[in-house]
């Protein structure tokens, strides 16, 4: 890869962090305490749809892209599972309208917004996915800096008329998402992966296979980063959740950034080398993630001042709790990637549910102990997020070591 690219994609890369922090600083300011961690609870909802069942099929379709490629069949060989899903949410958004009906006619709107963002984020991801892992670096980090954009703007014009709420974030995240997936499906459209006439099926017990044990480890991984705003939120405890995802957010955003870049960059040699740029990957990770630990703890009363408002310095330090979930994620997902290369998704199950087990334990701790609030929140997130990356750290270079015994 050429100096160039790495430098400019860097650069964009740095512009895009800046945009995401600009909508935290903006949302964060022109929104009460209560209506943050009503947006919060209502992006989760949206995030579990996505997590639960789109996440594994991205994986899946991710994983066949030079399967694909070596044989000339072209990504449209993927419609067959795309039209499944919009099918799939379609029923869901059916029902969930006709509960909201039910319950409560005012939860309509919402449900509908909820649902189709986590839609368009999945046909986002799977088609800036396609782009990168297709080596086209540059357009795929081009349209996060569109995205991001799109987001700020369209959500300042929107608090000009209306007052910030939940459901004005919820909606210029929305607005923002889909022009950034008609722009994709553009983008792929015209290459030359997509116009190839070879067309490839696959079979659906293939892709449950695959797909089951990434689906587990995503509701797992659900409960582990976002379960504490679904319990905290019917528990009245709303500004809890309001502080502590703002402030954790923040180091979470820098953390993602980074991570982003990195991945962007780098993924693409784990798929090109079948797993064997691991070891590379996961040390330069480790050094990475530990730069931007020390760097977030000298400047964290900085950092929230200048992201958020005043209000939230005190509970600075919230951002260490941020940079490490989101580490843990940046660490999993690379050795995910390495288990999907060689069919091993079956073993992230045991690593997931270790790391569930633990998180249970030490929440419910935490809160018959009476040592539950807004600093303590994010312990079992981080202890679980270290339990798993090390436990699927275990298998991988386990693995390894057997693969190069067979060779």
């Amino acid at each position: 890869m050429k100096k160039s690219v790495i430098l400019e994609v860097g650069i964009v890369r740095i512009l895009v962090v800046i945009l995401q922090l600009f909508f935290l600083k903006a949302y964060s300011s022109h929104t009460t305490l209560f209506e943050l961690g009503l947006y919060y609870f209502l992006f989760t909802l949206s995030y579990s749809l996505n997590a639960f069942i789109l996440v594994p099929l991205d994986y899946f379709q991710q994983s066949q892209i030079y399967r694909l490629k070596d044989s000339s069949s072209s990504l449209k060989s993927f419609l067959g599972i795309n039209i499944w899903v919009l099918k799939l949410t379609g029923i869901i958004l059916f029902v969930a309208i006709l509960g909201s009906y039910i319950i409560n006619k005012t939860y309509v709107e919402i449900v509908i917004i909820i649902t189709i963002l986590s839609v368009s984020t999945y046909f986002v991801n799977l088609l800036r996915g396609f782009i990168n892992n297709l080596e086209k670096r540059r357009v795929a980090i081009y349209s996060l800096l569109f995205e991001g954009s799109m987001k700020l703007a369209i959500y300042f014009i929107s608090i000009h008329f209306f007052v910030s709420s939940s459901k004005v974030i919820l909606l210029s995240i929305l607005s923002a998402s889909i022009m950034s997936l008609l722009l994709l499906f553009l983008l792929v459209s015209r290459t030359e992966e997509y116009k190839n006439s070879k067309i490839q099926i696959f079979k659906s017990f293939e892709i449950i296979k695959f797909s089951y044990p990434i689906s587990l480890g995503a509701v797992i991984n659900w409960i582990q980063l976002q379960g504490y705003r679904m319990i905290l939120v019917p528990l009245g405890l709303v500004e809890v959740v309001g502080v502590y995802a703002t402030v954790s957010n923040v180091g979470t955003n820098g953390m993602n950034a980074y991570s982003t870049i990195y991945s962007q960059l780098f993924i693409p040699n784990l798929y090109k080398t079948h797993g064997s740029y691991i070891k590379t990957y996961i040390t330069y990770a480790l050094l990475s993630i530990a730069g931007i630990l020390l760097v977030s703890y000298f400047l964290a009363d900085y950092i929230v001042l200048l992201l958020t408002k005043e209000a939230f310095v005190k509970y600075s330090t919230l951002i260490l709790y941020g940079v490490v979930s989101e580490a843990g994620n940046f660490l999993i997902g690379a050795l995910t990637v390495y288990l999907t290369i060689h069919n091993l998704t079956s073993t992230t199950i045991k690593a997931s549910l270790t790391g569930l087990t633990i998180f249970i334990i030490t929440f419910f701790c935490l809160y018959y102990t009476r040592n539950l609030s807004v600093y303590t929140v994010g312990v079992p997130i981080v202890i679980t997020q270290m339990v798993i990356a090390a436990y699927l750290a275990y298998i991988v270079f386990n693995t390894r070591k057997n693969l190069k015994k067979i060779l």
